[in-house]
C-alpha cells in the first residue's frame, strides 16, 4: 500500500530525518516515536502528501502520491493535524461531515448514506448528544473527539495521527486504540500514529518507528523494536523491563 523510499526531510540547514524507508500494509497499525524535535511531525505531513521530502519519493499502491488528485488522494490518506490551523464556526455535526468532502459533490450536500457515516462518528466518539452545540464553545477534550469523527467520516485507507491521545482522558485513550485496532483488522485500513506512551504503542501496534535526535530511524514489528536498548538510545533515559499477566511494560527510572 504505501512505501516509503529513502525519505529525508532538511528543515533550514539541519537535516532531521534521514533515510526513512518502511512499507505499510493493510491491516498494520504504526506507532511513530522519538523525542521532541525529532521530525515526527513533519515526517507525518509528508506521507500525507502536504510537503515533499528533500529527498526520497512516498508511493501508494505504486504511485507517487504527489500524481494523485487532492480527492482522490483524500480517499487514500487522512490525517489528523497535532494542531487546528482554523477556528470553525458552525455546529459539531457540521465540522463532523466536514470529513466526507471527498465523497461529496457539494461541501454541505449530505446523501442518506453521508448522514448515517456520520451518525455512526458521533456515536463512535459520543459526540451525538453535542452535535448541535457550537463547535467554538467545545472543550479540548471535546473538540479533540469531534477531529477524530471527522476523520472516521473521511474514512481513508490509511489514517495518519499526530498525538490524537492529547486532551484525552483515559476512557477516550482506550475507546480510540481500541477502534483503532479493530478497524486495522477487519478492513482494507491501516494506521500511523504519533505518539509518546510506550507501553500502549506495545499493547495496541503491531509495528513502531522509532526517529532518533541524529536523524536516523529504526522500523519493524514493535516486538522487535521495543526494547530497552532502543528505548534507552530513542530517549537518553533508562529503563526496566517488567513482564506481567498482560505481556512487557517499560517504566523509565527516575533518580
Amino acid at each position: 500500500m504505501l512505501e516509503v523510499k529513502n525519505v529525508n526531510i532538511d528543515i533550514g540547514n539541519r537535516v532531521v530525518v534521514s533515510g526513512v524507508t518502511v512499507s505499510v500494509e493493510f491491516g498494520q497499525s504504526w506507532a511513530i516515536m522519538g523525542a521532541n524535535g525529532a521530525g515526527k511531525s513533519s515526517l507525518l505531513r509528508v506521507f500525507a502528501g502536504i510537503n515533499k521530502p528533500s529527498n526520497g519519493d512516498v508511493l501508494f499502491d505504486g504511485k507517487s502520491i504527489h500524481d494523485f488528485p487532492k480527492k482522490s488522494l483524500a480517499q487514500k490518506i487522512g490525517l489528523l493535524p497535532q494542531f487546528e490551523e482554523h477556528d470553525y464556526w458552525g455546529n459539531v455535526e457540521e465540522y463532523v461531515g466536514l470529513g466526507g468532502f471527498s465523497r461529496s459533490i457539494g461541501l454541505w450536500d449530505k446523501s442518506d448514506e453521508d448522514r448515517v457515516i456520520i451518525q455512526e462518528a458521533l456515536e463512535q466518539f459520543e459526540m451525538q448528544n453535542l452535535r448541535g452545540r457550537d463547535y467554538r464553545s467545545l472543550s479540548g477534550g471535546e473538540r479533540q473527539r469531534a477531529r477524530l469523527a471527522s476523520l472516521m467520516v473521511q474514512d481513508p485507507n490509511l489514517f495518519l495521527w499526530d498525538e490524537p491521545l492529547e486532551n484525552l482522558d483515559y476512557s477516550g485513550r482506550a475507546k480510540l486504540l481500541s477502534w483503532v485496532a479493530e478497524m486495522t483488522k477487519t478492513a482494507e485500513k491501516a494506521s500511523m500514529m504519533v505518539m509518546h506512551d510506550i507501553n500502549l504503542a506495545n499493547r495496541f501496534f503491531t509495528h513502531s518507528l522509532m526517529l532518533f535526535e541524529d536523524g536516523t530511524c529504526l522500523s519493524g514489528t514493535s516486538e522487535d523494536v521495543l526494547t530497552v536498548e532502543n528505548l534507552e538510545a530513542l530517549y537518553r533515559t533508562q529503563f526496566d523491563q517488567v513482564i506481567s499477566q498482560d505481556g512487557r511494560l517499560f517504566l523509565p527510572r527516575f533518580r
